[in-house]
């Protein structure tokens, strides 16, 4: 009898909390490249995270800082997903970062290969933001063959390429 593949799992953290927004649909479709050896979830809880505040960094942590921890724990590796905001990542995706950063000796982002890939018509950098605070948490950074994507190709074959060779670099980190 064949032995089942090992199979690799890649956790979406998604920027946008709008369902209907186009970060989120990409996220969608990242999660629809799932494929034998290769399981790709889409993270859950990030619209129920509280502004991180250290008094509130407790142990045990907060449930849903929990859960999120576990998520990330449990993946073998990150796509990061966010909105152009004001020429950054967006806010609840940073308040994420902050909290899965925590406890600094301990961080489930600490080695964890992660790529970043942001949707705007211009970036203003942001990709270069959020590369900077996915290093600063401890995260092990894979640069995105496509770090940018326009929201004018979310029904695309580039957003379907761009999200492959992402999944594709991460999957070989």
């Amino acid at each position: 009898m064949p032995q089942p593949l090992p199979r690799h799992r890649t956790l979406v953290l998604s920027g946008s909390l709008r369902s209907g927004a186009v970060t989120t649909r990409i996220a969608h479709a990242a999660v629809a490249q799932d494929r034998p050896g290769h399981e790709v979830v889409l993270a859950t809880g990030l619209d129920q995270l509280p502004l991180f505040n250290e008094d509130l960094d407790t142990d045990p942590a907060p449930p849903v800082v929990a859960a999120l921890r576990a998520q990330v724990s449990s993946a073998g590796s990150l796509l990061v997903l966010s909105p152009v905001n004001n020429a950054s990542i967006s806010a609840a995706l940073k308040n994420a970062l902050d909290w899965l950063s925590r406890p600094r000796d301990d961080s489930p982002l600490a080695g964890k290969p992660a790529t970043g890939l942001v949707v705007g018509y211009h970036s203003h950098g942001a990709e270069d933001h959020l590369d900077t605070i996915l290093r600063a948490t401890g995260a092990r950074t894979t640069p995105a063959p496509t770090p940018v994507l326009s929201p004018r190709a979310t029904n695309g074959d580039q957003v379907t390429t761009a999200v492959a060779r992402a999944l594709a670099a991460l999957h070989t980190a």
